[in-house]
C-alpha cells in the first residue's frame, strides 16, 4: 500500500471514530409526571423532659419538696419551686414537644385537685418560658410573670414543630403542712385550629 492509500485509511478510521463518539442516541426521551398532596392538620403535644435536667421525681409527676427559702437563701418560706430556682436552674422538668402543621393552635392548662381544702388551681403557677422552634429560637409567647397555670392560655398563629419550658411555683401561704403528700394534676390540651 502507498503512502497515499495509508493515509486515506487511517483518515476514514479517524472520521468513524469521530462520529462515534459525538453521536447523539436516538432513543433519549423524557416523561414529567404531576405531584398531588392532600395534607391533613396534624397536631401532637407530648409532655417531655429536657435533656440538661436533673432526674429527680418522674416525668409524670410535678414534685414540690422543698421550701424557697431553703433552696434559696433569702427566698420565699412559703413558695417552693419545680425545678429549684437555685439547684436546678435553666433545667426544665417539663417541655411540651408540640408538632402543629394547622394555621394557628392554643395551648392550655387545668389543674384539679386540693390542698388541705384548697384548691390546687388556686394555689398553682406557672413560669412559661415560650415557645421555640426545632433550632432552639425562640418564638415569642414567654410569660412576663408568674401567672396562674389553671387560666394559662397561649395562641399561636403559625404552623410549629418545636418545645414548650413550663416552670412551676407552688404558693402555701396559710396552707398547713401534712404527713402525707396532697395531690393533684394538671391537664395540658392543645387544639389546631
Amino acid at each position: 500500500m502507498n503512502a497515499l492509500s495509508k493515509w486515506f485509511v487511517s483518515g476514514a478510521i479517524i472520521a468513524a471514530i469521530g462520529t462515534a463518539v459525538g453521536a447523539v442516541p436516538a432513543w433519549a426521551d423524557t416523561e414529567a409526571v404531576g405531584v398531588s398532596a392532600d395534607v391533613p392538620v396534624r397536631t401532637t403535644l407530648d409532655l417531655v423532659r429536657d435533656a440538661n435536667s436533673v432526674v429527680r421525681g418522674t416525668l409524670s409527676t410535678l414534685v414540690f419538696d422543698k421550701f424557697d427559702d431553703i433552696d434559696t437563701p433569702g427566698g420565699s418560706p412559703i413558695r417552693m419551686y419545680a425545678p429549684y430556682r437555685t439547684a436546678e436552674a435553666g433545667k426544665n422538668w417539663h417541655l411540651a414537644s408540640i408538632i402543629s402543621n394547622a394555621s394557628a393552635m392554643t395551648l392550655t392548662a387545668d389543674v384539679t385537685g386540693t390542698v388541705a381544702g384548697t384548691p390546687l388551681a388556686s394555689l398553682l403557677e406557672t413560669f412559661f418560658g415560650g415557645f421555640f422552634n426545632t433550632a432552639g429560637v425562640s418564638q415569642g409567647g414567654a410569660s412576663t410573670d408568674w401567672e396562674s397555670l389553671d387560666t394559662f392560655s397561649r395562641l399561636f398563629s403559625a404552623a410549629f414543630t418545636g418545645t414548650a419550658p413550663f416552670n412551676y411555683r407552688l404558693k402555701l401561704d396559710g396552707i398547713p403542712g401534712s404527713a402525707s403528700a396532697y395531690t393533684g394534676s394538671v391537664t395540658f390540651t392543645l387544639v389546631a385550629s
